[in-house]
């Protein structure tokens, strides 16, 4: 179960920012969503522009979500990238990252 206090931090910038998404950008090849036939979209909490964005968020984010998941894998972390909130469409297909192993997701 998410941590109230950083539900409650992803709600407020979803809140304010939802609107002020990106169309990402996938190389070609690249197969980890199937964006050729279902664009995706990112609000970046790196993006200091938007409201509430930027490193302080992702330091809460990440300050937040350590103990969490350190106890669902029962091991120390450290962090190596935290991106936003994807938006996925209708008919969206994510594939499993096989590409940095051993990699947690939440």
């Amino acid at each position: 179960k998410c941590p109230t206090k950083l539900y409650n931090i992803l709600k407020y910038f979803w809140d304010k920012n939802r609107y002020s998404n990106s169309s990402e950008n996938w190389d070609v090849g690249n197969t980890v969503v199937n964006h050729w036939e279902s664009a995706s979209y990112m609000v970046s909490v790196e993006d200091s522009n938007l409201l509430g964005g930027g490193a302080s968020l992702q330091e809460a984010i990440w300050d937040t979500a350590r103990p969490t998941i350190e106890e669902w894998v029962g091991e120390q972390l450290k962090p190596c990238s935290l991106y936003g909130i994807r938006i996925y469409g209708n008919g969206s297909i994510l594939a499993p990252h096989v590409d940095r192993l051993p990699l947690v997701s939440s």
